[in-house]
């Protein structure tokens, strides 16, 4: 009744004051609201956010043949120009579009793209990258979506978001708006056009890119706060970067050297995933960038980054101490990581909070690591964070392995300061394995007397 009643006052508002309510609804849920009451039907023509994405008007089953998907994509672009026609407002903040396999629409979706640029859309996305891969299987595009014109006049949009698009800077008419930028699936031979033209740029994200010649981000782009890579296949040796401002990296895919000229004193997060590296040369460049990072509060760091320092100049500890405040290791506690996660551990001083990501062990080579895995910890060597700082630590995906178990209890003989443990159990546990781990939770502190008296420790569901 409450509802009902407060859904009846909502309806003697005038539309000028409705519309942007339901704009600021998820689109999906603003297309609903026609159904609420007359006076609603057509209220969502006028909503300023749009967002039109296939994968909610298309739905896929494994029987599903291309000729019926082909046939309801047709009906989804029909939908949407049609919502266009009818659109009642003079400006849009953002509109999103992603349709898969777009060849055959492109006179459709070039109105659409015009359509948005007229109402001097400030948020553009449009991602036409196929939908039946992941991102990281997805093949590179045979042909690339050709962009209208009117993308390269306007002069409004402030984010904007390309995937399986062909970008071209050079047709750029003036320089642009862009404080957000993100490309996936497409090839970016002209970035460094695109940045010379961008000086208002916070943030840029390529992904799944190929050819990117990113020479240097320096002098115009110092606005920069958030730069992201993922998998993607560099056109040059190295990247210079000036970035007095930056407060996020995040690089994942091989390893591509960059030398940081400048950076932000306090950073919030950097993370660093090299995947299947496999050079074991590159030790000492590992620790370079970690030093050019170490004021990151949050770091996050990859099994082969702990492998790889081991070999470094400075096997013990890092030239500088990091200023890490949660670090962050993705790890399967194979013994080749030991030395690594430590010297990780040495050189964060001021660590409050560390996590251990498990994964799934990968079969290695078996190889005399120089000690005994099971007694390396066992050494009374307490690391200052130890000492002063660490107060959380927390296990993803914990199953109670063996080496899980050596380092937890490591960590609880030597942490004096240490207030919780958490462990976090793989989705989809079973109540048997839960039962088993409980038990196994319980030997925990049977090698030794917990240092901190504070000490609580917790088991979670995935």
């Amino acid at each position: 009744m409450d509802s009902r009643r407060n859904r009846d006052r909502l309806s003697t508002l005038p539309e000028h004051l409705l519309v942007p309510i339901i704009s600021n609804l998820p689109f999906e849920e603003a297309v609903r609201t026609s159904v609420l009451a007359k006076p609603w039907k057509h209220l969502y023509h006028g909503t300023t956010n749009v967002s039109f994405k296939e994968s909610e008007f298309v739905k896929r089953t494994v029987s599903s043949s291309e000729e019926s998907l082909n046939e309801a994509r047709a009906a989804f672009v029909r939908f949407v120009v049609n919502w266009a026609s009818r659109f009642s407002g003079d400006v849009i903040q953002s509109f999103e579009l992603r349709l898969s396999k777009p060849f055959g629409f492109e006179a459709e979706i070039k109105h659409l793209i015009e359509f948005a640029v007229s109402k001097q859309v400030k948020i553009l996305v449009l991602d036409f990258s196929d939908l039946s891969c992941t991102a990281s299987n997805q093949a590179r595009p045979a042909v690339l979506f050709q962009l209208p014109e009117c993308v390269y006049n306007q002069t409004a949009i402030e984010s904007l978001k390309l995937f399986a698009c062909d970008f071209d800077p050079l047709r750029l008419a003036n320089p642009c708006s862009f404080k957000s930028v993100c490309f996936g699936h497409t090839q970016l031979g002209r970035i460094m056009t695109l940045l010379s033209k961008s000086p208002l740029l916070e943030s840029l994200t390529v992904r799944n890119c190929w050819n990117v010649n990113l020479e240097s981000i320096t002098g115009v782009n110092n606005r920069l706060r958030e730069l992201v890579f993922e998998n993607c296949d560099f056109g040059t040796e190295y990247t210079l970067l000036d970035l007095p401002n930056i407060k996020i990296f995040k690089y994942t895919g091989s390893f591509h050297y960059f030398q940081f000229l400048t950076v932000n004193r306090r950073m919030e997060e950097a993370y660093l995933d090299y995947g299947a590296e496999t050079d074991d040369e590159i030790g000492q460049l590992f620790c370079d960038v970690l030093y050019d990072l170490l004021s990151a509060r949050k770091l996050t760091v990859c099994p082969f980054l702990i492998k790889a320092i081991k070999d470094s100049d400075g096997p013990v500890k890092l030239n500088a101490p990091m200023e890490t405040r949660h670090l962050v290791i993705k790890t399967s506690l194979s013994p080749d990581e030991f030395v690594g996660i430590r010297l990780m551990i040495n050189s964060c001083p001021e660590l409050e909070t560390l996590t251990l990501q498990m994964l799934p062990p990968v079969p290695v080579a078996r190889t005399n690591p120089g000690f005994n895995p099971k007694s390396y910890w066992a050494f009374p060597i307490s690391h200052k964070c130890l000492k002063k700082t660490l107060k959380v630590v927390e296990v993803r995906n914990f199953s109670g392995g063996t080496y899980e178990l050596i380092v937890l209890r490591y960590l609880i003989r030597s942490g004096r300061v240490l207030e919780r443990v958490d462990l976090y159990l793989p989705v989809g546990t079973s109540e048997s394995e839960k039962s088993s781990v409980r038990a196994t939770m319980s030997t925990l502190g049977d090698e030794g007397v917990a240092s901190s008296k504070r000490l609580r420790i917790r088991q979670h569901d995935g």
